[in-house]
C-alpha cells in the first residue's frame, strides 16, 4: 500500500473532535443524509480517502472505474469531490493507479504493482478460514539473534510469537501450558481500541439488511464497502490472526466470522452498482 501524505481529519469522539466544532457540526450535517447504519459505520473511524479507494478497487469485479463512479461511491461515504480528486491524483503519482482519458471522462485502473499487492491482500481480507491454522509457538531466540519482522510478533527481548512451522535457526520453542493467557500477552496481540472496534463492527454487520430502515441499493453498496474497509485494516495484521487463532471466541474471531459470512452472502462491486 502506498504511503501518502493525508490531510488531518478528526474521528467522531469526545477527544478526537475537541477544538474542531465547525468540522464536527458540518460532518453531522453531512451524515444526517445517510442511512442510520452508514452513519454508525462512519462513527467507527473517519476513512482516509486514498485507503477507501484502495478498498473499492480490491472489491471491484472488473478492471476499471470512471472518475464519476468513484466520486459517487465516495460521496455516499461522506467524502467530498475535492477530497476524491486529491486522493486520485496522489494515488496516480504514487504509481498505484493508472488513468486513461475517454473524451471528457477519465477511467482508472490499478497499476500492475498495485494489482499484485491487491490480489495478495484479498486472500486475507476475504478468507473464511483462519490464517496460520496450524497454531502458534512462543520462541526464545539467542541473545544476539535478529528478530524477523514478517509473520512474527515481538513479546519481549529475544522472545517472539510465530506460526507453528516457522524455521528460525537456534530458536527454542516454549509450549503453552493452557489457554488462560495473561493480560499482558493478550495486549501484545491486540490493543484495547482494536478489540473495541472489532466488537462494534460485529454489531453493525449484524444490522446489515435488518428491519430498522429499508436500505436502497446505494445504501447496501456503501455499507458493504465500509464494512470491508474497516475489516481490511484488521485482516492485514499478523497480530489479528494470532488473536483469532489463540482466542477463537474473542472479539476479532467473532468479527472475522461475521464479516466473512456477510461477504459470502453479497456480491462484489460492479460498475452498474455505482
Amino acid at each position: 500500500m502506498p504511503t501518502l501524505p493525508v490531510s488531518r481529519s478528526c474521528t467522531v469522539g469526545p477527544v478526537a473532535y475537541a477544538g474542531h466544532p465547525a468540522f464536527f457540526a458540518k460532518r453531522l450535517s453531512i451524515m444526517s443524509q445517510f442511512h442510520p447504519l452508514i452513519e454508525d459505520l462512519l462513527k467507527l473511524e473517519t476513512p482516509k480517502t486514498w485507503s477507501l479507494i484502495a478498498t473499492i478497487f480490491g472489491d471491484l469485479d472488473g478492471d476499471s472505474l470512471s472518475g464519476k463512479q468513484i466520486g459517487a461511491l465516495l460521496s455516499h461515504a461522506g467524502i467530498k469531490p475535492a477530497a476524491s480528486r486529491v486522493a486520485l491524483h496522489r494515488l496516480r503519482n504514487e504509481g498505484w493507479i493508472v488513468s486513461k482519458k475517454h473524451g471528457r471522462e477519465v477511467s482508472y485502473t490499478l497499476s500492475d504493482h498495485a494489482r499484485a499487492e491487491t490480489v495478495t491482500a484479498q486472500k486475507d481480507v476475504y478468507r473464511r478460514d483462519v490464517k496460520f491454522a496450524s497454531g502458534w509457538n512462543v520462541l526464545a531466540l539467542q541473545t544476539d539473534a535478529t528478530i524477523p519482522q514478517e509473520e512474527t510478533i515481538a513479546l519481549g527481548k529475544n522472545l517472539i510469537l510465530a506460526p507453528n512451522g516457522a524455521k528460525l535457526a537456534g530458536a527454542l520453542p516454549l509450549a503453552f501450558m493452557d489457554d488462560a493467557f495473561p493480560a499482558w500477552f493478550v495486549t501484545r496481540l491486540a490493543a484495547k481500541h482494536v478489540l473495541a472496534q472489532a466488537a462494534a463492527l460485529t454489531d453493525l454487520v449484524e444490522r446489515f439488511g435488518g428491519p430498522e430502515t429499508p436500505m436502497t441499493a446505494t445504501d447496501t453498496t456503501t455499507a458493504r464497502l465500509l464494512i470491508i474497509h474497516y475489516w481490511r485494516k484488521m485482516a492485514l495484521r499478523t497480530r489479528t490472526w494470532a488473536h483469532i487463532g489463540l482466542l477463537p471466541e474473542g472479539e476479532l474471531a467473532r468479527c472475522h466470522r461475521s464479516v466473512t459470512r456477510l461477504l459470502s452472502q453479497t456480491s462484489k462491486l460492479t460498475p452498474p452498482d455505482v
